[in-house]
């Protein structure tokens, strides 16, 4: 019996995960109060990810009904295809319902790691459809993981009090939080389960080759989300109050109006110093910050409105 390729990707990605997962929970705190009042940071930070769940999602449908697409890989993602688990419309909703009407908050700043990402990922799904496993598993396995403490921190800061005639989803609908959430009375939980008995029942159709390009592409990609997330961090517009790192690396406000358009933009440790955070001890890096801090810059501010990991481990 072949064991599921999801085990695979787990193993061979743990070290990446935890530096991703690391990266985005030191910056998700500049999304929140008491550093700021207003949604708009965290939805640049999601906008970023619109696009990445766009392209994958309209690569899977394109091989799923194309005739020219093979039979074994036919095969995959008609057994792989959950259209519950799809994110990119719950994206866009919620950009909507979170941006200001004239979408000021979305800058022009050139992307160009967001952008090899989509050309690299678009380029390798359509040289190896079967690359479309190890996205798929990605994409959607984080939600169930990293992503519930996100929906949570993202809930208990921006969603009013339920009233009697409100659901948790709709309320979270309403305050632009619908990526998190998914039909169903288990909240997904079902479709994760059946997800995961999915992957497992596919694998044992993959040969070694293919099974080696999917671990070695998951890699790939948890690699470089991280270079999308530390890009997004540098290209945040001057929205949120100054701030500096406490001892504990909290970031601690200066008593700035967090709602004031004009407020100076955020400094935090720089991005290369996130990475480092899971080789040396506290106590190093807060020593290394206590010199950085004073002369990284005010470009070092960061926002991210998604945990990007994997389920399972």
């Amino acid at each position: 019996m072949a064991f599921s390729i999801g085990d695979d990707i787990n193993a061979a990605t743990r070290s990446h995960h935890t530096t991703l997962n690391q990266s985005i929970l030191h910056l998700l705190p500049l999304a929140l109060p008491t550093h700021t009042s207003s949604p708009h940071l965290y939805a640049l930070g999601i906008s970023n990810f619109l696009p990445i769940y766009s392209a994958f999602e309209s690569s899977f449908r394109s091989h799923l009904s194309s005739s020219s697409t093979s039979p074994q890989i036919s095969f995959l993602l008609h057994v792989l295809h959950v259209p519950a688990l799809e994110r990119a419309a719950a994206l866009q909703h919620d950009l909507h319902t979170l941006l200001p009407p004239q979408g000021s908050i979305l800058t022009n700043d050139p992307a160009p790691e967001l952008e090899y990402f989509i050309a690299h990922m678009q380029d390798s799904l359509f040289e190896k459809p079967h690359l479309l496993l190890s996205y798929t598993w990605i994409f959607y396995m984080a939600l169930f993981s990293g992503g519930r403490y996100i929906r949570s921190k993202l809930r208990a800061a921006y969603s009013s009090p339920l009233s009697l005639q409100t659901s948790q989803r709709e309320a979270d609908k309403n305050h632009g939080l619908s990526f998190w959430n998914f039909p169903g009375e288990q909240d997904g939980e079902d479709l994760k389960l059946e997800f995961k008995r999915r992957m497992l029942d596919v694998s044992a159709s993959l040969t070694p080759e293919q099974r080696e390009d999917i671990v070695a592409e998951s890699v790939w990609i948890m690699t470089h989300l991280t270079a999308v997330v530390l890009e997004v961090s540098r290209r945040v517009p001057a929205q949120v109050s100054t701030v500096h790192p406490c001892h504990d690396g909290v970031l601690e406000e200066h008593g700035s109006d967090l709602s004031t358009p004009t407020a100076t933009l955020a400094r935090i440790r720089p991005p290369w110093l996130l990475l480092l955070r899971s080789l040396f001890p506290l106590a190093v890096l807060d020593l290394l910050s206590t010199f950085t801090g004073r002369s990284s810059g005010a470009h070092n501010a960061a926002i991210t409105g998604a945990v990007l990991g994997v389920e399972g481990k």
